[in-house]
């Protein structure tokens, strides 16, 4: 005996991650993701604030005038690193056992010694294109 079943019709259907609607308009699916990304934001809002509030507000002075002063000698650079870390680490609330790359790889901020020597090469691009009167 053949037995049929009758495939039932939907609004909207969840799949490998994709939520479409029956006329393709993707409005079930954006709603979805709106939901969860404002869900993260909320619990990100304060870490982003930090951040912001330390590229913004610290690191413009740990960076002020950085071409003069990029002959310094390393140990004297490194106790600026030290203070970025510490800086970065007190904004993440992150615990001890934690390395500070990883933290400074979670946050998309670059170490102290590359961000200065980026900064330092820009100056200099940027001071080889001035001419000499």
């Amino acid at each position: 005996m053949l037995y049929r079943e009758t495939i039932q019709w939907v609004e909207t259907t969840h799949y490998l991650g994709v939520t479409p609607d029956k006329r393709l308009t993707w409005s079930p699916h954006i709603d979805q993701v709106r939901k969860k990304t404002a869900q993260r934001m909320d619990m990100l809002c304060p870490l982003l604030t930090r951040v912001l509030l330390y590229k913004q507000l610290i690191r413009p002075m740990m960076d002020y005038a950085c071409p003069a002063w990029r002959s310094a000698a390393r140990t004297r650079v490194q106790r600026l690193r030290v203070l970025q870390s510490k800086c970065l680490r007190l904004t993440t609330g992150a615990p001890w056992y934690v390395s500070n790359r990883q933290i400074h790889d979670d946050l998309g901020v670059p170490l102290f010694v590359d961000h200065i020597r980026a900064l330092t090469a820009s100056f200099d691009s940027k001071l080889a294109d001035v001419g000499t009167p």
